[in-house]
């Protein structure tokens, strides 16, 4: 892709200025290993509510909308939502990692199960906002919300670029690493069906990803 020749934010190619919008963190590129089997299981039929009784479903969804690229509107936030909550819901701990066949080598183990430090994260985030804003996380406009969660990163050290979700430090981290990790967020950072986990055929394989129709709704967040 060739660079910009003014500026200007209609001079930002798509990508660029997708990520960008990705308030709390800087650098949201996804390394290999956020991919490797056995740290993402797939998901079993959890619902919202049953991983709510772990991480608090409310404000989730606030931390959500605050670093999620305002590109995908209210829709996108919500099924960004739903994914990272089946996701933990079906997440094994300290799982058996995939080895070659009879292979000598000792076998290597996944991390634990990050819900318990993250649901700690989200409730100090709550504290900090209702102690520093006079507001509950959940309550405060976009823009407070995003400052909190920046700072509370910076504090943690959060990683960059992002490691594979369960290994993150931050809940808003391992949010972002789930979130990145599809290929649909491919898909919306280029505007085309990439398709990223597809396999094209020797016919198509020429044609050009078709665009993807616009993001309809309000943006993510509906900061006040």
């Amino acid at each position: 892709m060739s660079e910009p020749t003014a500026s200007g934010p209609e001079r930002i190619p798509p990508r660029r200025r997708f990520l960008r919008s990705s308030g709390a963190v800087v650098a949201a590129a996804v390394t290999p290993a956020a991919l490797q089997a056995g740290e993402q299981a797939p998901p079993r039929s959890g619902t919202a509510e049953q991983v709510s009784r772990r991480l608090d479903l409310p404000l989730l969804r606030a931390l959500a909308s605050a670093v999620l690229p305002s590109e995908i509107g209210a829709s996108g936030v919500e099924e960004a939502l739903r994914d990272f909550v089946r996701w933990l819901d079906g997440f094994e701990p300290v799982a058996e990692l995939p080895h070659p066949y009879l292979s000598t080598h000792r076998v290597a183990y996944g991390p634990p199960d990050p819900a318990p430090r993250w649901a700690s994260q989200l409730a100090a985030l709550d504290l900090l906002a209702q102690k520093s804003r006079g507001a509950g996380f959940a309550d405060l406009p976009l823009e407070s919300r995003r400052e909190l969660v920046a700072e509370d990163l910076e504090r943690h050290g959060a990683e960059s670029p992002l490691p594979a979700p369960a290994r993150a430090s931050h809940v808003a981290a391992g949010f972002l690493a789930r979130f990145y990790s599809r290929p649909a967020a491919a898909d919306l950072a280029y505007g085309v069906r990439i398709n990223a986990a597809g396999c094209r055929d020797l016919e198509s394989g020429a044609e050009r990803p078709a665009p993807l129709p616009p993001v309809g709704g309000a943006a993510a967040g509906g900061g006040r």
